[in-house]
Order: structure tokens, then C-alpha cells, then sequence
């Protein structure tokens, strides 16, 4: 399979998901009031305070979130004033983004873009570049989606990424169970589970520069339990699910984060 058949099978498989169970339950008018009443909510509270820290005011902020997903992300910077362009590899999540920015009376660019390329985003258009939980897996060339970004980045911008921290990866990660290993931290293929040297060393390769890295926490259940599992599950089911010496698990970091600038002066 070349990469053009690849991505249009990403492409197909999210189309389709779009519309799935889980993600109808991200649209609900309960779970988008929520959002409305604390933008911050769409973010790990760490996260937010990294974003914050090197860009104090996000007024007027030029912000491009490639692998928009939900576009929770997205309506919250909208809602703290920046202005936002959401690109995506699948039409049908731009499309429902859509709608409810519109619900929500954001003013929101849509863009259908392959990540890895940013074809249609302009050189140097943007103040800051934020990847989510669950867009490394989908790429598999690294270097080639940093120097996308490092591109459309004006000099001075920012890449903030947040995703799944690589030390998980080698297990099967059933909460409350002793850790059993699946695979080697090494192997990054066929299921693009990317360690944190690929990340760094692309990054690097790209022209963009690291300035801080985080190590993250879980902070509730949805990183242990799918939303199928969820559904089934009584609250003291959950008790102690971030506790280490209940869950070995989460001795782990879950999330790792990272802040890269692009030289020059803005």
C-alpha cells in the first residue's frame, strides 16, 4: 500500500467514526455546555498552563490545530480569542465541527488537510501549532509532518504537542493488572507507536527547538477504559484507578507533552 492509499484509508475509517457512539456523545448539548461554561476543560489542566505559559494572551493568536478530531480543542481556543483553523484528514469530522461551532457562534476555519503535508495551509501563517491526544499513531512520517509545521509556522511560533506518553506502549494496559508486556519499545512499525527519540530527533531535523517537555499523569478514567467499558462501570469500580499501588499502570507517565519553537524573531 502507497502512502496516497494509506491516507485514503485513514481518511474512509474516520469518515465513518465520525459518526460513531463515542463520538456522537462528544456533541451532545450537555457535553458542549460543558465546554462552554470551562473552555479549559478541553485540555489536561498541564497542558493549558504549558500553552499559557509561553503565549500568556491567546487574543487574536493565529492557532492551527492539524488532526483536529473532535475540535474540542479548537472551540476551546476559539472561546479564549484566538483565531482558529481546524484541519483535518476527514471531511465528515470537519463537517460536524462545523455545526457546532456554528452552535456555539465561533468563527472557526475548516480545512481538509493530510497532516503530514498541510498542502493548503499557507507559509508562515500561524503563531502556534497544537497536536492532541491520538494524532502521532496516524502518522507515519514524522519529520516530513514537522517540517509541515515548522513551515507554516512564522518565526518565533510555537509547536505544542500533547499524546500519549511512548513508555505505555509496550503494555497491554488493563487497569488494576500487573503490567504484561506485548511488544518492544522498539517497535515503532507496523503500529506506529513512535518513541520519544523519534519525536525529539524529528522535531529536531524539522529546524524546530524543544524548550520544555512534560511528563503527564492520567487524570480520569477514559485513558484505562474505552467508552463501551465505561458505560458499564459503577463509580467505586473506578476508585484508586490513578494510584499507583491499586493500578501498577499508573507508576507510568500517561501523557507526554512538548513545546518546540522555530528560530527567529517574529
Amino acid at each position: 500500500m502507497n502512502g496516497d492509499e494509506r491516507i485514503e484509508k485513514v481518511r474512509a475509517w474516520w469518515n465513518e467514526t465520525s459518526d460513531s457512539e463515542w463520538y456522537r456523545s462528544l456533541r451532545t448539548e450537555e457535553r458542549i455546555e460543558r465546554l462552554r461554561e470551562d473552555p479549559a476543560s478541553a485540555f489536561h489542566p498541564a497542558v493549558l498552563a504549558l500553552i499559557r505559559r509561553y503565549l500568556p494572551d491567546l487574543a487574536g493568536r493565529r492557532v492551527l490545530l492539524p488532526s483536529s478530531g473532535d475540535n474540542h480543542a479548537a472551540f476551546a481556543l476559539a472561546m479564549m480569542g484566538a483565531r482558529v483553523t481546524s484541519a483535518d484528514i476527514s471531511e465528515r469530522q470537519l463537517g460536524n465541527a462545523a455545526k457546532t461551532a456554528e452552535r456555539l457562534g465561533l468563527d472557526i476555519v475548516f480545512i481538509r488537510d493530510d497532516t503530514m503535508k498541510l498542502a493548503r495551509i499557507p507559509d508562515q501563517a500561524f503563531d502556534l501549532v497544537y497536536t492532541s491526544n491520538g494524532t502521532l499513531s496516524w502518522i507515519d512520517d514524522l519529520e516530513g509532518m514537522y517540517r509541515a509545521f515548522c513551515r507554516v509556522l512564522e518565526p518565533g511560533g510555537l509547536a505544542v504537542m500533547f499524546d500519549v506518553h511512548p513508555f505505555n506502549r509496550p503494555f497491554s494496559g488493563e487497569a488494576f493488572r500487573e503490567p504484561r508486556i506485548v511488544k518492544s519499545y522498539h517497535d515503532v512499525f507496523p503500529d506506529l507507536h513512535w518513541r520519544i527519540q523519534d519525536i525529539v530527533a524529528s522535531q529536531i531535523r524539522a529546524g524546530l527547538t524543544l524548550c520544555e517537555m512534560a511528563e503527564l499523569p492520567a487524570l480520569g478514567a477514559s485513558f484505562w477504559f474505552t467508552y463501551d467499558e465505561l458505560k458499564g462501570k459503577e463509580p467505586e469500580e473506578l476508585e484508586g484507578l490513578n494510584d499507583w499501588k491499586k493500578n501498577p499502570l499508573a507508576a507510568l507517565p500517561a501523557w507526554l507533552a512538548l513545546v518546540s519553537r522555530k528560530s527567529g524573531q517574529p
